[in-house]
């Protein structure tokens, strides 16, 4: 009785698609799409799930009419379509362990606008829960292994059975089996049964480990094509596994990783070679094949990046030498010059009187060479050297440092970094005041030079799934930083006089990412970062200009320009400060996801962005100060590119803690002639954060 009613619902459903295609005239738009019951899932996950779709509103018709790229088209209701949808749904909530849902449907036909709205009634009925689980083929396997297998697993007695959970948990174990050397297990396709009497499942897994192997001999290869070789050893120490070890997946992948983080491979391959291997023996060959890029390089650099929270244009000259005296040393020498804010610099000044020293001009030249050791005590730790001369030109200062950096990069783990830093920096503070008017006495800073030895730790934990444009998982950092214990204890630096600077620093940054809808059509970010110094022991100067914290720009409160802002005790935002607070909240819709290419632009690429900033920099942290969080609202443009997306973003000020009082708020002002005119904008690549 089913087949025939089926039979003949279907045989209806044709007629009515073949009358509704042959006159279009007589098509009726989907109004409305009414889904009632649905109380575990809501309408828009649903509603993802349906061919059948509401009709746009008759101004994204219009403009479809217009161009297909810039609008949307009518939706109209095919019953053939709308069948298809039905079970869909069904079949979706039976996957979800809702095996009794039932959906009766409610079609209402408006003859005189030809529209149709569509009701959908979803019983969804008791949920099936998982009340046995079986794992089959287990015994006499190692316990380190059964401990991983038990201990780790994604299903639960008692817990709602998810068919996609059950192919998650497959995949799983056998990443655990072949973790653990048995390359060739075997699963079969797991049993799902359900008992009428209790509507719960039992759901058995049935493995066949096999064999369990080793690694075998390892045969490197190098591309036969090029000259450039790197030694043997290089590579087998940058391995995590040795011939004789028991296989595991993920140690062959983390040494693909390992010899693709020396910077001296194109190309980096490890297989296995089980399909040649006899079934008489369990040492598992190994063949690593990799391509070594050019060991000398000199080129030219033009760039743009996000330094000191502002756009900078960046030109230079580098030299790498990738296999410095062999071992995949790394040695590298660069000469950079970067404007920072361009579309603030007036050339006629800087061409004219005042020269290098005017005001609108901010730069930064820098002379370095560098030396990465990437074998340090073992493979996942490498040695970084780096002499450097920096000079920075503020608006109305400059500041010369001279460095010596030695630094240590811990990979601890897959997706955490160890950093152990040591610094020598002698540097020298100077205003500028040629040719303009300006109060010296609002400088704080100790314009004698100093020579600091300053120790810092930063351990770093990244987890986000993109890292130019993520849409999910989180990064943290934080650091410890010391300066001043070395000459306190030595009477001063290599025997100089020269003054430093004993303070500790904390500075920690934390960072998240949601995509609710999981289609990435709009993701949520927010950050948390601050951090404080404090001098200690009779300190003989100040902290560093260079080691302050400082508020206002891109990636900080987007209402003021690159280290405007500061509190009250701040005399001058440019000097920073030693106590900073700032928080970000982003949304960010792609609004253009499902469209085409508009002439040349593709629009799939566009996205905009709303955000809220708040944060302030002060001298102190003893003076930190609720009342004193400046606040800024905007929104932004992002065009996706290779090397992430071009950012252009607006932001205005909501509260202004330096403003006179009753001019604070922005309910005080009036929006477009005071707040929304008195906005900045900003220029960058990549998000914000």
């Amino acid at each position: 009785m089913k087949r025939i009613t089926f039979f003949f619902l279907s045989v209806c459903c044709w007629t009515a698609h073949t009358c509704f295609a042959q006159d279009s005239a007589h098509r009726y738009e989907i109004e409305q799409i009414l889904l009632v019951g649905n109380n575990t899932f809501d309408d828009s996950e649903l509603k993802n799930l349906m061919q059948s779709r509401e009709t746009p509103g008759w101004v994204w018709q219009t403009l479809y009419s217009i161009s297909e790229t810039l609008g949307e088209k009518a939706e109209y209701f095919d019953p053939i379509a709308f069948e298809t949808d039905l079970a869909m749904l069904k079949s979706y909530y039976e996957d979800q362990g809702f095996f009794h849902t039932t959906i009766d449907t409610t079609i209402r036909f408006d003859d005189d606008k030809r529209l149709v709205t569509l009701t959908l009634t979803i019983q969804e009925g008791a949920r099936s829960l998982i009340d046995t689980l079986r794992y089959e083929g287990l015994t006499r396997l190692p316990s380190e292994l059964l401990e991983e297998i038990q201990t780790k697993r994604l299903l639960n007695v008692g817990d709602p059975f998810v068919k996609q959970r059950i192919s998650d948990e497959v995949r799983r174990t056998l990443s655990a089996f072949l973790n653990f050397g048995y390359v060739n297990v075997q699963v079969d396709r797991p049993q799902a049964s359900r008992y009428t009497s209790s509507n719960n499942i039992t759901v058995v897994f049935s493995f066949t480990p096999g064999n369990r192997y080793h690694f075998g001999r390892i045969d490197i290869q190098q591309d036969s094509t090029i000259t450039e070789r790197v030694e043997t050893e290089v590579i087998l120490r940058h391995l995590d596994f040795t011939q004789g070890d028991f296989y595991s997946e993920e140690k062959k992948v983390d040494s693909e990783r390992n010899l693709n983080r020396l910077g001296v491979f194109e190309r980096v391959q490890i297989e296995h070679l089980l399909s040649e291997l006899p079934d008489t023996t369990t040492d598992l060959p190994v063949r690593v094949s990799v391509r070594a890029r050019s060991f000398h390089e000199l080129s030219p650099e033009l760039g743009i990046n996000d330094e000191k929270n502002a756009f900078n244009i960046q030109f230079g000259i580098g030299y790498n030498n990738r296999n410095f005296f062999g071992g995949a040393r790394n040695l590298s020498t660069r000469l950079r010059v970067s404007l920072q804010s361009i579309q603030d610099v007036d050339f006629s000044r800087v061409f004219g009187s005042t020269g290098l020293k005017d005001t609108s001009l901010i730069s930064t030249a820098e002379l370095s060479t560098q030396m990465v050791q990437p074998y340090f005590i073992t493979n996942k730790v490498s040695l970084i050297w780096t002499v450097s001369a920096t000079i920075e030109k503020e608006k109305v200062y400059f500041v010369p440092i001279l460095r010596n950096r030695i630094g240590f990069n811990w990979q601890q783990a897959t997706y955490t970094r160890v950093f152990i830093d040591w610094n020598l920096d002698r540097i020298s503070f100077s205003p500028l005041v040629t040719g303009v008017t300006f109060d010296t006495s609002r400088f704080t800073l100790d314009r004698r030079p100093q020579f600091n030895s300053v120790l810092t730790l930063t351990m770093q934990r990244d987890k986000r799934n993109d890292l130019f444009s993520p849409s999910d998982g989180f990064f943290h950092s934080g650091s410890i930083e010391e300066s001043g214990f070395l000459p306190a204890i030595t009477g001063g630096l290599f025997g100089t006089d020269l003054p430093y600077s004993q303070y500790v620093k904390f500075s920690a940054v934390g960072q998240w990412y949601w995509d609710p809808g999981g289609s990435r059509s709009l993701i949520w970010a927010f950050r948390a970062r601050g951090g404080f110094a404090e001098l200690y022991g009779n300190s003989p100067a100040p902290v560093p200009i260079h080691r302050r914290f400082f508020a206002g720009g891109s990636s900080s409160v987007r209402g003021w320009k690159a280290r405007a802002l500061g509190a009250e005790s701040v005399k001058e935002p440019s000097e920073g400060g030693t106590a900073l607070f700032e928080a970000s909240l982003e949304a960010r819709w792609h609004l253009f996801k499902n469209f085409g290419r508009l002439w040349f632009l593709e629009l799939p690429k566009l996205s905009l962005v709303f955000f809220y900033d708040a944060g302030n920099v002060w001298s102190d942290v003893g003076k930190t100060s609720v009342r004193e969080v400046a606040m800024a609202a905007g929104f932004g443009i992002r065009f996706d590119t290779i090397a992430g997306p071009l950012r252009i973003d607006y932001g205005f000020r909501t509260y202004d803690p330096g403003a006179a009082v009753g001019q604070r708020w922005i309910v005080d002002k009036r929006f477009f002639p005071e707040t929304f005119s008195g906005g900045v904008f900003h220029f960058g690549v990549g998000h914000s954060f």
